[in-house]
């Protein structure tokens, strides 16, 4: 069953969240979605057999889904905001220890946490085609599933941005999703205001630094047909950088292995979660 509820992020920002498993005295998973996405990506996951034994937790990034969406850009340009908030979710919630799961763009959230609170509250991170570098200098780890739709993807045009939005949610699996699963990945997206998807896209960030700083556990994981974010930028920047890498690759699968490959991707995720609980 899945249990929701609501966390005060940081500047009071309201974030919406996602439960299911043991209420407590479990290893516990929190789960971070990608660009103009929300806590659905992960809907199978939670519904699935993880939870029999795993506490997991997902949410709404600022500016997506249910969660608060402030006006302006100075809310979502600022990586505090986003560390803040990540950091109310796992002192609301009471998460030990827990293993961080990070999608897309959900990578730079990631980073920021680490840029402003390290990692000592952290179990392990789990990095799932990761953007953990952004902006201009990172073009090229990036594939024509986003680079061919940026444009419309940040134009205040209602049916531009749709447009836009269903050709990104397309370009995201190696085999077509479902027409019902494409249709309600769109309605979501378009709940992200112009705003909001202006400035996440607008940052420039390299978090080799703070990767290289971690000293908690931290696996990769990408599909090998990945045309969204570029297999290159778990290779290239994460690997090259962390301390206690180790990396998982998916043949056949694109961008969205959690929906793509279900299966292989819990089992990875479980024996990586019983490890750093050890």
């Amino acid at each position: 069953m899945i249990r929701t509820s609501f966390v005060e992020g940081a500047g009071g920002v309201r974030l919406a969240v996602s439960e299911s498993g043991p209420a407590s005295g479990a290893p516990s998973v929190l789960f971070v979605h990608g660009f103009a996405q929300s806590r659905q990506s992960w809907s199978r996951v939670l519904q699935g057999g993880l939870s029999r034994n795993h506490r997991l937790v997902a949410l709404d990034l600022r500016g997506h889904g249910d969660s608060d969406k402030p006006e302006g850009e100075a809310p979502y340009v600022d990586g505090a905001n986003f560390a803040g908030d990540l950091a109310a979710v796992i002192r609301q919630l009471g998460l030990e220890r827990p293993v961080v799961v990070a999608w897309s763009y959900g990578g730079v959230v990631v980073g920021d946490y680490l840029r402003h609170h390290g990692d000592e509250a952290l179990g392990g991170l789990f990095l799932v085609a990761a953007s953990l570098k952004t902006g201009k200098p990172a073009r090229a780890l990036f594939g024509p599933g986003m680079m061919s739709n940026a444009r419309g993807l940040l134009s205040e045009d209602a049916g531009t941005y749709a447009a836009a939005a269903r050709a990104f949610v397309e370009a995201c699996p190696a085999r077509s999703f479902p027409p019902a699963l494409v249709d309600a990945s769109v309605q979501l997206m378009q709940r992200v205001p112009v705003n909001v998807r202006r400035a996440l896209l607008s940052r420039a960030e390299d978090y080799s630094a703070e990767l290289a700083r971690c000293r908690c556990p931290v696996v990769t994981l990408h599909g090998e047909l990945d045309q969204v974010v570029l297999p290159a930028m778990s290779s290239e920047v994460v690997l090259a950088s962390v301390r206690q890498g180790q990396s998982a690759w998916l043949a056949g699968v694109g961008h969205a292995p959690f929906i793509e490959a279900t299966a292989d991707f819990e089992a990875v995720l479980e024996t990586f979660v019983v490890a750093a609980w050890g």
